[in-house]
């Protein structure tokens, strides 16, 4: 009908007539005008997502806030002033049972020392038998009393009780309505008070009564409000006004918006989860304790150029821890300390959530079975620089997981993790020795850094027993868990909902492993220094050096993948060295370190015996000459002299050349044919005498070919 409110989607909706196809309805907070149709509106009340507030109604409720000062309920009462309103009722359900019954009650048989004053105490005690209506009983014994006012007074709280629709909440004493409801300061003074309270409200905590003395001191009075009698409120009327002020406001004001957003920030009480593996959450903390190797104390002085950044024997520091839990179950899925909240420790986190953790068990001694290894479909996390690197989200996104980044600082965006850590701190670290303390300085007379005995790899074990053997059997009263612990949580949603299978060791090693890009050789290829081979990429490679990229799982050593660029597939190889086949990646590299490094003095004393035993054998062998001795070094003199003379190059002497034939005619000894005039000027003479030749002949004519 109209003038009815239709509550409808979480809107209320004043209804201003009927039209055609449905209700004209006007908003009651925007005035929004619009038309509801009829069978929405039908069926919305049908499944009760629709209230209708009839305009008697309205009007009785609104009579009703009025005259309780906006209490509609008794549970919003004290538990004193609900025990005055149960005894009124029955005094009231008791006149009106003996109205019922032919008596006519007045104010005045009803007063102290009426005639049916008794009869109605007694009575009232029928309807309402756990107090006394008299007085003490005997014995001494003392019951709660409750003291009956006069005939007048009950006779109102009868006529109230039936004017109001017989609602026992307007039985109750308004003690908070009395005073002038009105304004009592003037607009001066309520500036004031607004100016006070707003330099209140720094984040540097000032005290509220100098604030006060200050701002009197330069506050304005306009010359009206002075004439008028203007004095400045206390303080007692300003606390007032503050603690009338929203405690979010509060805690914005004097503690930041970051802090309040952590502390006053809604949450939300939705069953996010169903499946195991459906849903998980991820967060960093800094733990409150300090660590180191081995327990002992020692201080050196370091060059911070020089210095590794890898942890050093006796060095104490805090560590970060980084968890992983599952929603549905509120299992940990994965837990790893480190010295910093990087994107490298997030792989790992994946990597422990997606495999078996039967290695931890073992090597801590834990009791039960860890969380076993899951596929992830849903990835929360806050937006820290341990989670919002680039390679994350692609590793993410290769899995199959859905990313669903939070907002950093709003711890309410992921309250399942956050709330681990809380107790975590305080049933477990706040009882090792270096606890820091929740804040600085909360420890007042005791030394963390001097009182450090828990290395890192114990409180690693220490964190790995409690989240296993503890934290997964212990009864959570978290959202939808309704006091089970995460391992019969586990159990029932193992059985109730299907299972999520955990992702195979090949897409671990091709999304969640280590990637690196080596070159192929005759005996396979070598990544952190670890060989692995096949068959497959010995063909592959066809006896060539080939740039490949590795793809490798640091908790599984024993099968690797290789991916090449313009191959299609994957190249299975294997672990060649058997040693590491049990090994984790940290724990090989660790192992080739660990037989790498030597003993200084070990080291110069075997050291020594090697030159000893090389000196004897290089003279034993009589190759080497005796250093000590000078002709030896004679030697490259006379190479470097026999070498000067296989430089040397002869030189032929001149000779005097004549006329000469062409080719073929030398033997030609026609006449014309030019023949070669030797004669020897160096030749000395001699004594004998020789017969002349013919001129320009040399040697006899040849008249026969001697070839």
């Amino acid at each position: 009908m109209t003038g009815s409110q239709l509550v409808l989607d979480g809107r209320s909706w004043l209804v201003t007539g009927r039209e055609e196809h449905g209700y004209a309805v006007e908003g009651v907070d925007d005035s929004e005008c619009m038309t509801l149709k009829f069978d929405r509106v039908d069926q919305a009340i049908k499944d009760r997502d629709c209230e209708v507030i009839k305009p008697k109604d309205a009007e009785k409720r609104d009579m009703l806030l009025r005259y309780t000062g906006g209490i509609e309920l008794m549970e919003q009462l004290s538990e004193e002033q609900q025990n005055t309103i149960r005894f009124r009722l029955a005094i009231v359900l008791a006149i009106d049972a003996l109205e019922a019954e032919g008596y006519k009650i007045t104010q005045r048989n009803i007063s102290k020392g009426g005639e049916y004053r008794s009869l109605l105490l007694r009575r009232a005690a029928t309807f309402h038998k756990e107090e006394n209506y008299s007085g003490p009983t005997r014995g001494g014994r003392v019951k709660l009393v409750f003291t009956v006012p006069e005939g007048r007074t009950l006779k109102e709280y009868q006529a109230t009780f039936h004017e109001y629709g017989e609602n026992p909440i307007v039985l109750m004493d308004r003690d908070h309505m009395k005073g002038n409801r009105t304004r009592r300061m003037s607009a001066c003074q309520e500036a004031y008070i607004e100016h006070v309270v707003s330099l209140w409200q720094d984040k540097r905590k000032p005290k509220l009564a100098p604030i006060m003395r200050l701002v009197e001191a330069e506050f304005h009075v306009p010359p009206h409000e002075r004439a008028s009698g203007f004095k400045f409120p206390s303080i007692t009327t300003i606390r007032a006004w503050i603690k009338a002020l929203s405690a979010v406001a509060l805690e914005i004001g004097r503690n930041g918006i970051r802090h309040a957003r952590n502390r006053k920030n809604a949450g939300s009480t939705d069953i996010r989860a169903l499946s195991y593996g459906e849903n998980v959450q991820v967060d960093q903390v800094y733990l409150s304790i300090f660590t180191n190797t081995d327990g002992t104390v020692e201080a050196k002085r370091i060059d911070p150029k020089k210095v590794s950044e890898d942890l050093e024997k006796d060095e104490i520091r805090r560590l970060w821890l980084h968890v992983m839990i599952d929603i549905a179950t509120r299992l940990p899925l994965a837990w790893i300390i480190s010295k910093t909240a990087d994107a490298d420790h997030t792989e790992a986190l994946l990597r422990m959530a997606t495999r078996d953790k039967i290695r931890e068990k073992i090597r801590y001694g834990c009791k039960k079975d860890p969380a076993p290894a899951v596929r992830i479909r849903k990835f929360e996390a806050d937006n820290g620089t341990a989670t919002r690197a680039a390679v994350i989200y692609g590793r993410q996104l290769g899995a199959g997981m859905t990313i669903i980044p939070g907002r950093t600082y709003h711890a309410s965006d992921k309250p399942h993790v956050e709330t681990l850590f809380g107790t975590m701190q305080w049933q477990v670290l706040n009882f090792l020795p270096g606890y820091t303390g929740s804040r600085p300085g909360e420890l007042k007379d005791y030394d963390p850094k001097g009182s450090t005995e828990v290395t890192h790899d114990e409180i690693y074990g220490t964190l790995t027993r409690y989240f296993v053997d503890e934290y997964a059997h212990t009864a959570h009263r978290g959202t939808g868990m309704f006091s089970a612990t995460p391992w019969e949580k586990y159990q029932e949603v193992r059985e109730t909902y299907r299972t999520i299978e955990p992702p195979s060791q090949k897409e671990r090693c091709l999304h969640l492993g280590v990637k690196t890009e080596v070159s192929t050789t005759p005996e396979g290829v070598k990544v952190f220094n670890i060989p692995f081979n096949s068959t497959e990429l010995q063909k592959f490679a066809g006896g060539c050096s080939r740039k490949v990229t590795v793809h490798l799982d640091p908790d599984d050593l024993r099968t690797a993948y290789v991916t090449a660029v313009g191959r299609s597939g994957e190249i299975e190889v294997n672990l060649s060295m058997t040693a590491f086949s049990d090994l984790t990646l940290e724990e090989a590299i660790s192992l080739m370190e660990e037989a790498c490094s030597r003993d200084p003095k070990a080291a110069e004393l075997h050291d020594a015996h090697l030159r000893d035993v090389r000196r004897s054998r290089a003279r034993s062998s009589g190759y080497f000459p005796d250093t000590r001795d000078p002709s030896n070094y004679q030697t490259i003199d006379q190479l470097r002299r026999r070498a000067d003379g296989l430089a040397q190059v002869s030189v032929r002497p001149y000779s005097e050349t004549g006329p000469t034939a062409r080719p073929g005619y030398v033997t030609d000894r026609e006449d014309g044919a030019p023949v070669f005039k030797v004669s020897d000027t160096t030749a000395p003479p001699t004594s004998t005498s020789r017969k002349s030749q013919p001129a320009g002949m040399s040697f006899k004519p040849i008249k026969k070919s001697k070839l």
